[in-house]
């Protein structure tokens, strides 16, 4: 997936512990993904022998540019990407009901990580970690992978 270079990408990852079906999941979700129109949203059941119980999801939240696009050096409302990346990670992060100032902006500026330690102070969607970056996918900042029509055989 692409994005423009002015875009903050969020992913965003959710755990309900406390749902037995995947109905209960999904209903429980379906404001937030409603609310956030996510590019893309993946749901499944916690493993039985991992960390996490009942029902996670995964969703790829894009906040684009201000109107009008952006200036030199800037926003077109005169602030920096860190500005923006600040100012939408607050946004979701108020949403969520997690605490905006737990974010933790790399040493760039341009992308972050909001990690909620202590489950008794999440979210009531169950959100317990936030990853934020300008321009890319902050699971996959290359970008998609690249399919080869070789059998790959000369690398073995």
């Amino acid at each position: 997936m692409r994005f423009s270079p002015d875009d903050v990408v969020c992913r965003v990852a959710l755990n309900l512990g406390w749902v037995r079906t995947a109905e209960e999941a999904l209903r429980a979700w379906l404001p937030l993904v409603s609310e956030l129109r996510p590019v893309s949203a993946q749901f499944e059941a916690a493993g039985p022998d991992g960390l996490r119980r009942g029902y996670l999801a995964d969703l790829l939240v894009v906040f684009p540019p201000p109107e009008g696009g952006t200036t030199e050096g800037g926003t077109a409302e005169g602030g920096t990407a860190r500005d923006r990346l600040l100012a939408s990670v607050g946004e979701l992060a108020r949403r969520l009901d997690l605490d905006p100032a737990a974010f933790e902006v790399d040493e760039d500026g341009l992308g972050g990580v909001l990690n909620v330690k202590d489950e008794q102070n999440g979210s009531p969607y169950g959100a317990y970690l936030v990853l934020a970056l300008t321009g890319a996918d902050p699971l996959n900042p290359e970008g998609e992978q690249a399919d080869y029509d070789d059998t790959g055989e000369d690398l073995l």
